[in-house]
């Protein structure tokens, strides 16, 4: 993880004063862009642009500094973790004693104000620098097929709330595969069925996985899965269907904006009876 040299930031001063405003006037960061924490932050990168100008935090104590650089770093880090529009400026704050580390900018001159520094990165020339080759994006590949069955399966165990969030960060919100699970929790909701009543014996299990093709910005995945939901009725106090089902399944997998998502999920008939999981009962 490589940071901007201080004259590479001052080289690209315009962009990151841009990039800085935005990213205070952002509701999901700043709810209010003039408080202390924020007015802080834009003083230590102003430090960057122009070295020397004043600041109403020069005479700030440790234990403010400290304080005031936990709330604008905490806020950062849980925006910056959030699947969502496409970042290219990251703004980090850290004690100046921090610059020693590799990948740091030379600590000598490095501007700072009341003990700290801002670190910055541009991840748009770094997304442009990594080549994803297919022996590459294989294992990728295969964690969010992973990672997708674990969020399908939480959604289901989390009845009878409904949280798509984490859905989101490995289905692709205009793909089928996610409609049908929101249509399964929102249908299973009205109905007052969960898996999550006292030992019920829900589960599911990924076999096997293998990548079968990737071109230009989609994929297409293999899986062997057991998935076995015994759903409970919390109105009549009984279980009202079991799906027990063992099947080969296939995933279209395509390249967004902030990673690669489930598009569509293309599964047999159950050999059995009719899922609940996956049709509404007639």
């Amino acid at each position: 993880m490589e940071y901007l040299s201080l004259l590479e930031v001052q080289s690209r001063s315009v962009a990151i004063a841009d990039a800085l405003e935005t990213l205070i006037k952002t509701k999901a960061v700043a709810n209010k862009p003039n408080a202390k924490q924020w007015r802080f932050l834009r003083d230590c990168v102003h430090c960057l642009l122009s070295p020397g100008v004043e600041s109403e935090f020069h005479d700030l104590t440790p234990v403010q500094a400290a304080q005031l650089k936990f709330e604008v770093e905490d806020r950062l880090k849980r925006y910056y973790l959030r699947p969502g529009k496409t970042i290219d400026i990251v703004f980090s704050v850290v004690h100046v004693t921090a610059l020693v580390a590799p990948g740091m900018p030379e600590r000598n001159g490095y501007p700072s104000l009341a003990g700290y520094a801002v670190l910055i990165r541009d991840v748009s020339s770094e997304r442009r620098s990594t080549q994803e080759t297919p022996a590459e994006l294989k294992p990728y590949l295969e964690r969010v097929i992973t990672e997708g069955l674990d969020a399908e399966f939480r959604a289901y165990s989390l009845l009878p709330k409904i949280n798509e969030e984490e859905l989101r960060r490995w289905f692709s919100v205009d793909g089928s595969a996610m409609k049908g699970i929101m249509t399964i929790v929102t249908r299973h909701q009205k109905k007052g069925w969960v898996i999550s009543n006292p030992l019920n014996p829900s589960t599911k299990r990924l076999l096997d996985v293998k990548v079968k093709k990737i071109t230009d910005g989609e994929a297409v995945v293999n899986t062997m899965e057991h998935w076995y939901l015994r759903w409970f009725d919390m109105n009549s106090g009984s279980f009202a269907y079991t799906y027990r089902e063992t099947n080969r399944q296939t995933y279209i997998i395509k390249k967004e904006s902030d990673g690669w998502k489930i598009f569509q999920n293309l599964r047999p008939s159950p050999r059995t009876s009719l899922p609940h999981r996956w049709k509404k009962r007639q």
